[in-house]
This record gives C-alpha cells, structure tokens and sequence, in this order.
C-alpha cells in the first residue's frame, strides 16, 4: 500500500520529472541509499542489544553512538552520489542540467529530511520490538524500507517543487 502511494506522489509529479528527465535517476538511490543505511542501523542496534552493547534507553551511548554514525553514513554517501552522478551526467550528456552544487544540495537536503525521519523510525521499532520481546530484525528491514520508499519520493518532490 506505501507503494502505491508513492507511485501516485511519483505519478503526480510527473511534469517535474519530464521537464527534467535527469531528476528520475535520483529516485532510486535515493530510495535505495535511505533504506539500506536504516536496515544497516537497524542491524547495527538488533545487535547491540543483544550483546548489550546497546541497551532500550534513549540515553544510552551506544545507542547514539550508532545514530551518530548512521548520520555521519548518510551525509557521506549522499554527497559522493550526487558527485558521481553528476561526473556520469558530464562524461555522458556532456551538460547536466544543473550545476553540481545544485545537485549536492538536492541529495544533501532530501537525504538529510529522510534520514532524520528513518533514523527515529529506526530507533522506535527496534527498541520497542525488543522491549516487547520480539526480534527487531523481522520489524526493522520491511518498516524501513517501505517507509524510505514512501518518504524518499515524497522528500525528493519537495524539495524539488522549492528550488525549481
């Protein structure tokens, strides 16, 4: 059902996405990179606590340790992606439509605004699937991504309707 609702939001959105055709590559890695680094965090916490490196409360230092470095994963990846794909769009069409400050701002700007939410999505099912006695893992994965489907379109479409 997220699905279908992102399709729609992507759907609406389509004299954006054909007035710039370049702008569709950023779906998917936007969608990819916001779901991998949640399921990642996600692991990274299934796993601390149970070793107990990590425990339930918010306070805990490994806990924001971890969030710390998701962040820190995020900032970096999705600036190293906006610069290749904007090196690939110059080797490849020989004028990317924008500037690659521009891009870095877009990938930055919607990576930060889906981070933020997935990290806090993150965080609460694991904690509280493992508070509750269930294993995160089999909550964290599908919420994540499904949730960075729905959110990095919507976050994409957004930040795209401000700056152009």
């Amino acid at each position: 059902m997220f699905n279908l609702v992102a399709g729609q939001i992507l759907n609406a959105s389509e004299a954006i996405f054909l007035a710039t055709p370049f702008l569709l590559i950023l779906v998917p890695v936007i969608n990819g990179v916001g779901g991998n680094v949640g399921t990642v965090l996600g692991a990274r916490l299934t796993s601390g606590l149970y070793t107990g490196t990590v425990s339930v409360r918010v306070s805990d230092r490994g806990l924001r340790a971890q969030v710390r470095d998701a962040l820190v994963l995020y900032v970096v990846i999705f600036v190293l992606l906006a610069i290749f794909i904007y090196v690939a769009a110059v080797v490849l069409s020989g004028t990317p439509p924008f500037g690659l400050e521009v891009l870095v701002f877009l990938m930055l700007t919607t990576g930060l605004m889906l981070a933020g939410v997935l990290i806090l999505v993150t965080v609460a099912v694991a904690l509280l699937t493992f508070r509750h006695g269930l294993d995160p893992d089999n909550f964290v994965t599908p919420i994540v991504t499904t949730m960075g489907d729905l959110l990095g379109i919507a976050f994409l479409v957004l930040v795209l309707g401000a700056i152009l």
